[in-house]
């Protein structure tokens, strides 16, 4: 029943990590042409950057924060996954060394800990360098697409 309960705590932490795990993925793929959701991904940042009224200067700005956090974020997931690799073998074990089941769950917390200031940290730099009007009109932009997100079900449909 205990190894029951932790394959179940090590499923929810991988579905936690591996979906936004896609978001930090390499920004090119092998052949060096972006993918599609890459390029509508750009061409949204885009029009965001013209619908906020950006300067040149804000525009190298914040794309030289999103670079930045890609690769911390890249870093923090290569280490989420090496720790969930650990975790997988040390449940499929006979015996249980549960000292090292906790230190490496602890090192987990620990790694999602590091992603969400990691997270405030871009929010905030985004703040910075964006005017009061520019970051309000942000805020309103990001909420009405998180709104998008949370009114659909599992499935991806709309409820």
């Amino acid at each position: 029943m205990r190894k029951l309960n932790l394959l179940a705590i090590l499923t929810i932490a991988a579905l936690s990590v591996s979906v936004p795990a896609g978001y930090a993925a390499s920004p090119t793929p092998a052949n060096g042409q972006k993918s599609s959701f890459l390029q509508k991904m750009d061409t949204k940042r885009k029009q965001l950057y013209d619908e906020l009224g950006l300067n040149n200067e804000q525009r190298k700005l914040l794309e030289a924060n999103k670079d930045k956090h890609r690769e911390q974020t890249k870093a923090l997931f290569s280490q989420i996954h090496q720790n969930m690799d650990l975790l997988r073998q040390e449940l499929e074990k006979n015996e249980l060394d549960m000292q090292a089941i906790y230190k490496t769950n602890n090192e987990l917390k620990e790694l999602q800990a590091q992603m969400f200031d990691n997270r405030l940290e871009r929010i905030l730099e985004v703040r910075k360098i964006l005017t009061p009007e520019q970051f309000k009109k942000f805020e309103e932009k990001m909420n009405k697409r998180m709104s998008h997100f949370k009114n659909r079900d599992k499935y991806g449909k709309d409820r």
